[in-house]
């Protein structure tokens, strides 16, 4: 150290390039442990086969599949707290990017469309939309018309863009609804759960089943008093709902959205609430919020 006039201090170059080193050493660390856990070479560098590696990973556990080893990534891995991992993104020339983009969504409209059996003319028109909804109704999947992470999956599409009919799906007062519930939900999914947790309050240490489904409906404006499990017996209108369906008992409640269950009892199973794995819904009373 070198003390300067005015009691400033200076620190040498070399220790702050050493302090540097030693923390794109430990990053290189993280994602090489990262790749061990996805099942690729542990090089230490995050290229695009580890990002779709992760992405598999995170959609096995019920996490968002979006590639990034966030908090909630790093913790259900194991790798405790530490830096952002994500694939690090090249500048591609724009008009070639922009060609590369159309050729993407046309090719994987045109999949899809072979896929459900109608003309691969790559256009996502009204004719797409309604046979992708018969498809997914056929298949047990939420017929929403929408090509999302399960859609896709169940096609044979692999990872890829959501693909939907531009100015069709779920963009209007029920899709932001949707939304909002999602957010709200992923805000807790890895939140402990805590027995009578979000009745007292929405802003707890932990929540407990239906603690958990009335943080989601409230801050999506779909329920203004957390309810229990046998309140949410009741709650809105009988049967499955087109995106969110809501399973009670007395002693139990769990949620789907889109197809994904939001459940405390996935906590063991993926670290999270949300998970894709199915669950019988015999002993149940099913609903589902109003218009959706």
């Amino acid at each position: 150290m070198l003390a300067l006039s005015g009691g400033i201090v200076a620190v040498p170059v070399e220790v702050a390039a050493a302090d540097t080193k030693a923390s794109a050493s430990s990053k290189r660390g993280d994602i090489r442990a990262l790749q061990r856990k996805v099942g690729v070479p542990a090089d230490g560098i995050f290229g695009p086969a580890t990002e779709r590696a992760l992405k598999r990973w995170q959609r096995r556990r019920g996490l968002v599949a979006d590639g990034i080893a966030g908090p909630q990534t790093r913790s259900a891995m194991g790798l405790g707290a530490g830096p952002v991992l994500k694939r690090k993104r090249g500048s591609a020339r724009p008009g070639r990017r922009s060609r590369a983009g159309r050729a993407e969504r046309g090719g994987g409209v045109r999949s899809l469309q072979r896929r459900i059996g109608v003309p691969a003319d790559g256009v996502f028109g009204p004719g797409t939309e309604a046979a992708l909804k018969r498809w997914q109704a056929a298949h047990g999947l939420v017929a929403d018309g929408i090509a999302g992470p399960q859609t896709r999956e169940k096609l044979g599409l692999g990872p890829g863009p959501v693909l939907k009919r531009r100015g069709g799906g779920s963009g209007g007062r029920g899709g932001g609804r949707i939304q909002r519930l999602v957010r709200a939900a992923n805000r807790i999914a890895s939140a402990p759960y805590k027995y009578g947790g979000g009745h007292g309050t929405y802003r707890d240490s932990g929540y407990d089943c239906s603690g958990s489904i009335s943080y989601a409906l409230h801050f999506a404006g779909l329920l203004r008093t957390p309810l229990d499990s046998s309140g949410f017996m009741s709650y809105g209108l009988p049967g499955r709902g087109r995106h969110v369906t809501i399973y009670a008992n007395p002693g139990h409640a769990f949620m789907t959205v889109d197809g994904r269950r939001f459940d405390t009892s996935a906590i063991r199973e993926t670290g999270s609430r949300w998970t894709s794995t199915p669950r019988s819904s015999s002993g149940y009373v099913v609903r589902h919020p109003p218009g959706l």
